[in-house]
């Protein structure tokens, strides 16, 4: 069984343990691996959830939704046909752990309990031991007959830890697990790519999606070269350009091939990697257009490697790559579009050059008359685009945009269902073009 250790607070979900304890939940896992461990699910997902000590100013408010989840916890959920057990526990310990070092950087800033402050490594440590085993009491209580879950094994696993825990076993047990996972992510990575190599398949599936992913932290402000990846997939698109069975292609971004070939980590069929090399200092020092330039590289770098791999059309992937420079990232780009018979409605957006947020545009265009209603709906952050915008119904009268399922928290404050009076826009000589 494999276990998935997961924090969350409130507008971060994902990632792993800092400092000494990053990898005692893959220790766990591999002793558990290792002793013989019996169970008819496949996957646990362990949720540890904790007072945020902060928030982003982009979701301030969100916190209130999240307490109010956060009481309700510890939430279970057994999925005998999927074979997965979802758990969420509340885990106040770790607020420090996770966000202490960063709360300084923060305007909305939040105390949590003293009795969870100063929880030194070893300590905590013995925290998640904790938490292992209150998930272990919840899925005992909702076995069924026919379910099979070996307890004393998984018992016998965390308290043989427990005895080992100590400062220097934390240090010893970081430093090895470390060279051991990266060892095994570029070994891994390799084969793999070895074996998209000697491969022959037929390229028979449109592309959908292209992403850049950085393995450092990319500043705010620059969030905006991700659009690149959006302007070259609407040339591929246009091209008709087709992979084997995947339509997803991820670019893995880092400062050497080895931190590159890291990330490159393909678990499903439906995507595959590429590999690019792009130095962090060399990219913040640069000045905005030697940056752009840098990351359409990076990216042509890393199509061309995937192209490469698996017998791609690199003439296509040259040419969008070409196209994309010449259209240039700081264009307004149609983000979605829909028509009727009657009417066009395009939504296009258009970057705001040092800021993480997009200008962005609603026009009509009258099929009959040819006439263009064009105005500006305000400015947003670029990530919140895609879910606020989700859905579009186009009549003849009226337009309707409906956001994304599950973005009530993410929209609080925002006019969630938006509603265009076709004629009233059409008719206002202040929007005509």
């Amino acid at each position: 069984m494999k276990i998935y250790l997961s924090p969350r607070t409130v507008g971060i979900s994902g990632g792993g343990l800092k400092g000494n304890l990053q990898y005692l939940d893959r220790l766990i896992q591999s002793e558990l691996d290792k002793s013989n461990f019996q169970s008819s699910f496949n996957e646990l997902w362990l949720s540890l959830s904790y007072p945020a000590m902060y928030v982003v100013p982009d979701i301030v408010g969100m916190e209130i939704t999240f307490n109010k989840y956060y009481e309700t916890f510890p939430y279970s959920r057994m999925n005998r046909k999927f074979k997965t057990i979802d758990i969420n526990l509340k885990a106040p310990e770790f607020s420090e752990h996770f966000q202490k070092e960063e709360q300084i950087n923060y305007k909305d800033k939040f105390e949590i309990a003293d009795e969870y402050k100063n929880i030194d490594e070893p300590e905590l440590a013995n925290v998640l031991i904790d938490k292992y085993f209150e998930a272990l009491q919840i899925i005992k209580s909702k076995l069924k007959k026919d379910d099979l879950f070996d307890f004393e094994t998984f018992e016998n696993v965390l308290i043989n830890i427990r005895q080992k825990i100590s400062l220097e076993f934390l240090i010893t047990t970081s430093k090895q697990e470390n060279i051991s996972l990266q060892k095994f992510q570029i070994e891994n990575s390799e084969i793999k790519r070895q074996e998209r190599k000697d491969r022959k398949l037929t390229s028979d599936t449109l592309i959908r999606d292209i992403r850049l992913l950085f393995d450092y932290k990319l500043p705010r402000t620059l969030f905006y070269l991700n659009r690149y990846a959006d302007i070259v997939l609407r040339q591929l698109i246009q091209k008709d350009f087709k992979c084997p069975h995947y339509h997803h292609l991820y670019i893995s971004i880092a400062d050497t091939k080895e931190e590159a070939l890291k990330r490159a980590i393909v678990v499903e069929d439906w995507f595959a990697y590429g590999i690019a090399v792009l130095k962090e200092d060399i990219l913040l020092k640069a000045d905005h257009s030697e940056q752009q330039a840098l990351v359409l590289n990076a990216l042509k770098e890393g199509l061309i490697d995937i192209a490469e791999l698996d017998k791609l059309d690199e003439e296509k992937v040259l040419a969008a790559i070409s196209e994309a420079k010449e259209i240039g990232v700081l264009s307004e780009i149609i983000y979605k579009a829909k028509e009727n018979n009657k009417i066009t409605f395009t939504i296009s957006t258009k970057t705001i050059l040092g800021q993480n947020e997009e200008e962005i545009y609603f026009t009509i265009v009258d099929k009959e008359t040819d006439k263009i209603a064009k105005w500006k709906f305000g400015q947003e952050n670029i990530f919140l685009i895609g879910g606020w915008f989700g859905t579009i119904n186009v009549a003849n009268k009226k337009i309707t945009i409906k956001p994304r399922a599950n973005m009530d928290l993410v929209l609080e404050g925002k006019q969630k269902i938006i509603e265009i009076d076709v004629e009233k826009e059409l008719a206002d000589m202040t929007k005509i073009t």
